[in-house]
């Protein structure tokens, strides 16, 4: 099941919601739960309280309650399927579904403890192959978040931005100093994003080791637009992600043609400790394509860049001056 974060046209601005998608419609899954509870199993009292339990404002928080959640995410997706969207509605009679163009999506993860992208350093990049055994990493700030539709906009320091499209893996259990044969238990799912890079002031801070502003500035993040909840492991090593620059492809790849494995890289970054919510992406240019390593893609304002997979969506954006 993909899960979405967003809001409805009326709500409060600090108000979000976790939805599933059904029949090309987006269902606010607490009101669903509430309505399973109230109907199927009789729990009229308690049914708002229990589903805001588990389905509580956002994707992260739903992932902390663990193997619980997901049972009644389970009972409420098979609810969904046996009374249909058109005959849903909460307890009280409240909307439960609406059409996607009613929903505001916003980045399915909004302030994740630990947010990395992998990556090297340019030397790095020159000499890798896959033996390679110690993957680094950056931050990617959540104020930099933004989501399919919003404009990149160009940083009035820089004159030179890349892209990479990135799968981020959605942490779902919490671990430190995780082994390399456990590290796909504290996967919860994945989700897309594109790295968007300051090229000319990320070069100048690889003078002093430093990664910071050339990688985390307005819009320099695209996450989303769903969250892809437990795909089986071979599925997610086969998954494919295409980037096109105004329709035409410039970088693809799947898990299995990159130099590190999700176990270096859990197994590598857990030694922070890793909670749920938390995701560490890896990108196009830690791909081989062939035999060589695929290059971040340059862009030009005013071009429209696309990431996309067919199982999770597709982000894109407009390149704009601020």
């Amino acid at each position: 099941m993909k899960l979405y974060l967003g809001r409805t046209d009326n709500s409060p601005p600090h108000l979000t919601r976790v939805f599933g998608e059904t029949d090309g419609k987006f269902v606010d899954l607490n009101l669903a739960y509430a309505a399973y509870l109230a109907q199927v199993q009789g729990e009229k009292v308690n049914s708002y309280a229990l589903a805001a339990f588990y389905f509580p404002e956002n994707i992260a928080a739903f992932l902390q309650r663990g193997e619980a959640a997901l049972q009644a995410l389970a009972e409420v997706d098979s609810f969904i399927g046996k009374t249909g969207t058109r005959d849903l509605h909460g307890p009280a009679g409240e909307k439960v579904t609406y059409d996607p163009a009613e929903i505001r999506i916003l980045p399915p993860l909004q302030k994740p403890e630990k947010s990395f992208v992998i990556g090297f350093s340019d030397k790095t990049r020159v000499d890798a192959m896959p033996k390679a055994e110690i993957p680094t990493a950056f931050y990617k700030l959540p104020q930099t978040f933004v989501t399919t539709g919003a404009p990149i906009t160009w940083p009035k320091f820089s004159e030179e931005l890349d892209a990479d499209a990135c799968l981020a893996m959605v942490i779902g259990k919490a671990g430190r100093r995780i082994q390399p044969a456990h590290a796909w238990d504290h996967v919860a799912g994945v989700t897309l994003l594109i790295d968007i890079t300051a090229r000319d002031i990320n070069r100048r801070e690889g003078l002093t080791t430093n990664n910071l502003l050339g990688k985390n500035f307005p819009s320099s993040t695209s996450v989303g637009p769903a969250m892809l909840l437990q795909p089986e492991r071979k599925e997610l090593e086969a998954l494919e992600v295409e980037l096109t620059i105004d329709g035409t492809v410039k970088q693809k790849f799947a898990l299995r043609d990159c130099v590190f494995t999700i176990e270096q890289i859990i197994a590598r970054w857990s030694i922070l400790g890793i909670k749920p919510g938390d995701f560490l992406a890896i990108g196009a240019s830690m791909a081989l394509d062939g035999n060589r390593l695929q290059n971040p893609v340059p862009l030009k304002m005013g071009i429209t860049i696309r990431c996309s997979s067919p199982t999770i969506g597709e982000l894109s954006h407009r390149v704009m001056r601020p």
